[in-house]
């Protein structure tokens, strides 16, 4: 389990790298609990704490692949120190302005400029490791699966922190606390070496590769869509199932299930270096997620489904990692970084459908077994559309990059070699 890990931080540089990594992307899971009760704090209102985490999320979906797009073109250390130093000062400008004034429309347009400068610091963490770790595929497939604990990590820990620092000082400090982590997390990684190895130089002109017009890029897209829709879909009928047994304050537990089943599968996944056949892998793992999601409807009985939450979590983090290794395989090389912000656009956009379309068929009662079926149905269509693409994403061969001849990290972490 441990193999790949200690590959990949024998790297000098690559644990405090992973931990800043982490570090940067907490405020994803806090900033939408948090505007929540800012606003319902200091202005009463419930819809406009709905509207500042809403416009928040969307302009950070709106926005991700277009900075992706400028780490690709500008460099990524110029678009962390830009996105990560103005997120600080517009989160802590909230945070400070929050219980001086009640002008709901400014601290709402606050919380949307905190979502266009949100970092996009996960698709810069998955290029940067698949442009540095090309030579080490132990290394890489560790990163990779890191990667998808962070996630996990980052959604369960991130609401935890915001409630227990409101407790302790009111939601501002919650806000304040979301600004440090963002240049805490953004600074480091701009500053590393490892990040100057990284950077493949931009296309001139008409040759500037467009993730968006080659159809393997695009068969990944779907499924990463109809992949986040059904962990949504699939926790909204949780908290559900918990309310129809009467027992709301089991919600929590169930979910962190999930999360402890993803965690343990990162880990998992950090040990297998898994060269190739990752769209195959990655159609078996949708298909096997549709019968674990199924598998909860049928599930009677407060804890019991316990037992199919943690294996089906092992799944979970196994698709999300293969789904991004297959992207990495089929997007070009010197647009990797903006391939990624669009999967991570897509997979917002389909967490926020999945949660929407199971609140509304998610019948109340102990057993809301049809948002299960949803969250079912939407890995079967991933499934169907990722074995329909397979033959793309086979026929895809990465085209060459010319790197310049430069000194690498320290360390000795090799940089991409022309191929």
């Amino acid at each position: 389990m441990t193999n790949g890990y200690r590959a990949l931080f024998r790297h000098p540089g690559t644990a405090r790298l992973a931990a800043a990594g982490l570090l940067g992307r907490l405020p994803n899971g806090m900033l939408g609990l948090a505007f929540l009760l800012v606003l319902l704090r200091d202005t009463g209102s419930c819809a406009a704490g709905g509207a500042a985490a809403g416009l928040h999320t969307l302009t950070a979906a709106v926005s991700g692949p277009l900075w992706s797009r400028a780490a690709d073109r500008a460099g990524p250390r110029t678009v962390l120190v830009v996105t990560g130093t103005g997120q600080t000062l517009v989160l802590t400008a909230v945070a400070g302005l929050a219980a001086r004034t009640e002008s709901r429309p400014a601290l709402v347009a606050l919380a949307a400029a905190s979502g266009v400068l949100a970092p996009p610091l996960g698709a810069i963490m998955r290029a940067l490791w698949s442009r540095t770790l090309a030579d080490d595929p132990g290394a890489k497939a560790a990163a990779f699966a890191y990667e998808s604990v962070v996630v996990d990590v980052v959604f369960v820990l991130g609401p935890s922190l915001v409630a227990g620092l409101a407790a302790l000082g009111g939601p501002p400090l919650a806000l304040f606390c979301a600004a440090v982590a963002t240049a805490a997390g953004c600074l480091p990684v701009a500053a590393s070496p490892h990040l100057g190895a990284a950077v493949v130089p931009d296309s001139p002109g008409r040759n500037r590769p467009r993730p968006l017009r080659r159809p393997a890029v695009l068969g990944v897209l779907p499924v990463g869509f109809l992949l986040l829709g059904s962990v949504s879909a699939a926790e909204v009928s949780l908290v559900a199932f918990a309310d129809g047994a009467d027992r709301r304050d089991a919600a929590g537990p169930l979910i962190a299930a999930l999360a402890a089943g993803g965690v343990l599968g990162g880990l998992c996944q950090g040990g297998r270096r898994q060269e190739g056949a990752h769209a195959r892998r990655l159609t078996v793992l949708l298909a096997a997620l549709a019968a674990g999601w199924a598998a909860l409807a049928a599930c009677h009985g407060l804890w019991q489904p316990v037992a199919v939450l943690v294996p089906t979590g092992l799944l979970l983090n196994a698709a999300v990692t293969a789904q991004f290794r297959t992207l990495d395989e089929v997007a070009p090389r010197d647009a990797l970084t903006e391939a990624f912000g669009w999967l991570n656009s897509l997979g917002a956009a389909g967490s926020s459908a999945g949660a929407a379309a199971a609140g509304a068929v998610a019948g109340p009662g102990p057993d809301p077994g049809a948002g299960f079926l949803l969250a079912s149905g939407c890995c079967a269509a991933g499934c169907a559309v990722a074995a329909a693409c397979r033959r793309t994403w086979r026929r895809v061969v990465p085209l060459p990059v010319s790197v310049p001849e430069r000194p690498g990290p320290p360390g000795g972490v090799p940089s991409r070699r022309p191929r």
